[in-house]
């Protein structure tokens, strides 16, 4: 049976509980408790100097609690808050130094040994010219797309047929795009990749340049004409190249070979 005291006008449960709190009540609580865990951790002081600052804000709030209820639930909460602070701050404590990482290779390649950038080109020729699918990365704010695709290498551009798809949601608003050709892992000493940096463009259909892709693709345009709408032709002017392969340093040179156009 509930006892009821008057408290600033008010007639309150004597012997109410945490437990009868509403959540939102006991959420900002548990919070406060949390803090002055904190607080008494990090100033070397007793139970009943850290919780001072809670009673206040408790009445502050209007929230009729018992104080022994406050002081029972802050006892029984002491070790969860010690794990959940001491996550917290190792957490915290890990701080990834992205423009180090970013550097990395910039940095290694300041002291490699590069090929000729004729002999470079001519390697990655050869390895795009040995291959015909790659990966296209497209992006724009909050959207993301790395698309496998056929790929055509005409005069020192990148050119993909599509008849659609999300890739064109980033390459609507950003013309920079990525694209990567690489052969299955099969440890370090046998690593190839190339990784292209470009801007892209979009072909006009049956244009000259259009017709140039379909007849090197052996596509008649007697039945590109038939189709309800002509396929998208992208087109990826590179801007710089990083070729890995790393059969180079049998001939003395750095796995990896930046080149830019």
């Amino acid at each position: 049976m509930s006892k009821h005291i008057e408290v600033n006008g008010k007639l309150v449960q004597a012997n109410k509980r945490y437990s009868d709190l509403k959540q939102r009540q006991k959420s900002q609580i548990s919070q406060w408790l949390y803090d002055a865990y904190k607080k008494q951790v990090a100033e070397n002081i007793t139970d009943d100097e850290a919780l001072e600052p809670v009673f206040e804000k408790i009445d502050e709030a209007q929230i009729w609690i018992p104080e022994k209820e406050i002081r029972a639930q802050y006892r029984g909460k002491k070790i969860k808050f010690k794990k959940r602070m001491e996550a917290t701050v190792q957490r915290d404590s890990f701080k990834f130094d992205y423009n180090k990482a970013a550097n990395y290779w910039l940095q290694k390649d300041a002291n490699s040994n590069k090929m000729d950038r004729a002999q470079v080109m001519e390697r990655i020729v050869s390895f795009i010219e040995g291959h015909n699918t790659c990966t296209l990365a497209t992006a724009s704010e909050g959207h993301t797309r790395c698309t496998p695709i056929e790929y055509n290498f005409v005069d020192k551009c990148f050119y993909f047929f599509s008849e659609g798809g999300l890739n064109f949601r980033g390459l609507k608003k950003n013309k920079n795009v990525g694209i990567a050709i690489y052969e299955p892992y099969n440890g370090f000493a046998n690593l190839k990749s190339l990784q292209i940096e470009g801007t892209a463009s979009l072909i006009e259909p049956f244009s000259e340049e259009y017709l140039k892709i379909m007849a090197f693709k052996k596509i008649p345009e007697e039945a590109m004409r038939k189709l309800p709408q002509p396929m998208a032709l992208i087109k990826v002017v590179p801007t710089m190249f990083d070729y890995l392969d790393s059969d180079l340093k049998k001939e003395d040179y750095s796995s990896r070979q930046h080149y830019v156009v």
